[in-house]
This record gives C-alpha cells, sequence and structure tokens, in this order.
C-alpha cells in the first residue's frame, strides 16, 4: 500500500515537472516570435486605407527627411506632416509611403530636411507604373529620383518657389497685404466721392420736384438726374494679385590656370669616352700593356703578341637639367543655374510691376 502511494506521488512530481518545463519553452518561443516580428517591421509614412495607394521611398539625401506632406493635385492645402513629432527618415533608410489622390488628379509632395528652413515641393507627380521613388540632394536642392517598372528612370526638379525660405515667403505675403490695402483704400474713398455726388443729386432732384409743383402750368426741360447718377456711379476697384516672377540665371564656370610639376630638376653624368691602343699576348690573351717583354720573357708558353684599340671611359661630365613644368586648367567651381527674382505679376489682369 504504502509503495503505491511513493509511485502515485513521485508521478504527480514529475507530471508538473514537465508542465512548467513546457510552459517555460511555449514563453520562449512566443518572446522570440515577437521579436522577429518587431524586427520586421517597415516603418511607414502615412496611414494605410482601403483608398490609399503606396510606393516604396527612399531617403539618398544624406541628411534626415523631418518634413513629409502631400496632397491631390487639385487640392490647394497640403495635409499635416506626415512624420510624428520625434519622428525622422533616415538617411539610406527605406519606407513605404501611403497617399491619396482624387481621381485624374496626380500626386502633390512637400520635402523638408533636418536642420534647413526651407521646404521644396514637387507638382503633379505622376505615380503611374510607379516601381520606387529615391530622394536625393544636389546643389542644396532636394530631388526626386523616379524608377518605372520598366526600369526607366527621371529625376524630378522642385518648383521655382518652393525652396524659397519661410522668411522670403513672408515677405512675399507682406507685400501682397500691402497692396490690397492700398486697393481698398482706393476703393473706400471712390465710394464714399460716389456716395456724396449721390446725396448732391438726390438735393436737386427734390428741390426740381417742389419747383414743378410751384409752376404747374409753366413748361419745364426734363431733368438729368438720372443721367449724372448713371455717370457717377462706377464698377467696383480690381484687386490685384500679385505673383512672383522669376527667370533661369546661366553661373558659368570658374576656374584658374596653375603650373604643375611634371619633371623635376636633376643631375646627369655623362661619361667622357676616348680610344687608347692596348697590348695582349697572342697565346693566352692577356693584356699585357706596358709589361709585353716581361710578360713573354717569364712566361714557358706564351709566344707573341699585338695591339688593338679599344674605347674606355676617362671621366665624367655633369650635365644638369632644369625642372619641367605645365600649365593646367583647374575648376574652382562648376557651372550651374540659379532662379533670380525679376518683379511680379497680377494673375487676373496681368499687369506687371519691378522688383
Amino acid at each position: 500500500m504504502k509503495t503505491k502511494q511513493i509511485l502515485t506521488a513521485g508521478a504527480i512530481a514529475l507530471s508538473m515537472i514537465l508542465t512548467g518545463c513546457s510552459s517555460s519553452s511555449t514563453e520562449t518561443k512566443d518572446t522570440k516570435t515577437a521579436e522577429i516580428a518587431k524586427k520586421k517591421e517597415v516603418k511607414t509614412i502615412g496611414q494605410k486605407t482601403k483608398d490609399s495607394k503606396s510606393l516604396k521611398m527612399t531617403n539618398n539625401t544624406g541628411k534626415k527627411i523631418t518634413v513629409f506632406e502631400t496632397k491631390s493635385s487639385s487640392e490647394e492645402s497640403f495635409s499635416d506632416n506626415l512624420l510624428e513629432n520625434g519622428d525622422a527618415v533616415k538617411n539610406k533608410e527605406q519606407r513605404t509611403l501611403y497617399y491619396t489622390v482624387k481621381e485624374n488628379d496626380k500626386l502633390d509632395v512637400k520635402i523638408g530636411l533636418q536642420d534647413q528652413d526651407k521646404t521644396f515641393v514637387f507638382k503633379d507627380v505622376d505615380t503611374t507604373d510607379t516601381k520606387k521613388v529615391d530622394v536625393s540632394l544636389k546643389d542644396d536642392k532636394v530631388n526626386l529620383d523616379v524608377t518605372k517598372k520598366d526600369g526607366t528612370t527621371a529625376t524630378l526638379t522642385p518648383s521655382e518657389d518652393s525652396a524659397k525660405t519661410e522668411d522670403e515667403k513672408k515677405d512675399e505675403t507682406e507685400v501682397k497685404q500691402e497692396e490690397k490695402k492700398e486697393e481698398t483704400a482706393k476703393a473706400d474713398s471712390s465710394n464714399k466721392s460716389n456716395t456724396s455726388e449721390s446725396k448732391k443729386d438726390n438735393t436737386a432732384s427734390t428741390t426740381n420736384t417742389s419747383s414743378n409743383k410751384n409752376n404747374t402750368g409753366s413748361s419745364s426741360k426734363p431733368s438729368n438726374n438720372n443721367s449724372s447718377n448713371s455717370n457717377n456711379s462706377k464698377p467696383a476697384e480690381h484687386t490685384h494679385n500679385w505673383v512672383a516672377q522669376y527667370k533661369t540665371v546661366n553661373v558659368p564656370e570658374k576656374g584658374h590656370n596653375e603650373q604643375v610639376l611634371v619633371q623635376a630638376a636633376y643631375d646627369e653624368q655623362v661619361p667622357i669616352k676616348e680610344m687608347q691602343e692596348f697590348t695582349f699576348c697572342s697565346t693566352c690573351g692577356a693584356n699585357i700593356t706596358g709589361h709585353a717583354v716581361e710578360h713573354l720573357e717569364n712566361s714557358l708558353n706564351c709566344q707573341g703578341y699585338y695591339t688593338d684599340w679599344r674605347e674606355v671611359t676617362t671621366g665624367y661630365n655633369t650635365v644638369h637639367h632644369e625642372a619641367v613644368y605645365e600649365t593646367r586648367y583647374v575648376v574652382d567651381s562648376p557651372a550651374t543655374t540659379k532662379q533670380e527674382l525679376t518683379g511680379y505679376k497680377c494673375s487676373g489682369c496681368g499687369k506687371t510691376k519691378a522688383n
């Protein structure tokens, strides 16, 4: 009986241990799965909806993108910044952009970089068959490098007035407001003048009516008050809507000529050559110049000798070579273009004014 109780208790303990191990193993797997899912999570720009479209966007500007706004091309104002506070698209980071455009519309995009007070606006971006978009930076201007699904590419540049600073836009707004105030003041002055003329005409009309009543039997000329009132009424003054006008100015390349060393100066040792006569043993071939008789007398086998003229180096002359230079053109700043303000033009009547 005791043996059965011991076995039963052991089985229960083993079951609890196995259950604990299984639970721990499951929790570990769940944690790893969550970590893997977190690593695979891709950040987006904008919210995915049933009507939204999407495309891949990569930041290749070398800086962080802190402003990203979109709108349909027929809409007047952009959306709020699609990047939340503290969020920025890092350099080389790829994200999925979700956007919504109206039917038959194209996409307008506004982009701003970190530590810059400029934003860059791209109007009427055709996203049809677009595979991906790379945001790049060239000559302090943001560009959109669009790659189509067929492999073709195109570079989109920002609109002419989009790269203005907020201060420049503020100045233009203030100019427009001053123009509107002047036009409003002129219109008010004209209206006051018309009102005064109208009052005078009404007074004259009342006087004429009274006179007509007192002189019922006499003939009178018809009143021209209606004609006077008609001439004094003026159409409403036109309010100019001044739009800044720009022209593209070519900035030529700048550079200078400079001397570049091709070969450094050096000294060359040139040997001095001359012909000299030598005596050689006819038997062993030894050079016995100056002691031919002694050589033959002291040798048992050598018999006879001959002479020969040969060229020898007797010294060296030092020849100096000057350094060699050539002129090369060095580019200081490459040719480029810039936008220059030329004046303002009214979008309503076409009138222009100088800057």
